[in-house]
């Protein structure tokens, strides 16, 4: 009943029932605190106005007693994957650049910190 399936159909049927894919996804707020653009930022001296205009608005603001914090964040993600019919495998790698800057009560810089991934790892 059952006759053995030729060696071309079998090879055909494989390539057509598997695949590759690709991933690449980027959410959050445009990456804009490059060295060049924080030149210039003194702690007791910057006002959160002075770091809006910069860098526009952020991804958070959170309010923590009298500090107000403002947080930047961009998700860079790249993957691939391979399927067939039996086995799947995809990979992802996601990174992240940051920036957060704290302010005292009267809007003034108290601290900043940030990241940027590696030019290298994109």
């Amino acid at each position: 009943m059952f006759r053995c399936l030729e060696p071309a159909l079998v090879v055909t049927l494989v390539a057509v029932l598997a695949g590759c894919a690709q991933y690449r996804n980027d959410r959050g707020v445009e990456v804009n605190w490059q060295p060049s653009a924080l030149e210039g930022l003194s702690r007791g001296e910057t006002t959160r106005a002075d770091v809006l205009a910069r860098l526009g608005p952020p991804s958070q603001v959170i309010a923590s007693g009298d500090e107000t914090v403002l947080y930047y964040l961009n998700e860079h993600a790249e993957g691939e994957g391979l399927l067939l019919v039996l086995y799947n495998r995809f990979e992802v790698d996601t990174r992240y650049d940051r920036a957060i800057f704290f302010f005292d009560a009267d809007d003034r810089l108290t601290d900043y910190s940030t990241w940027l991934r590696p030019a290298d790892d994109d």
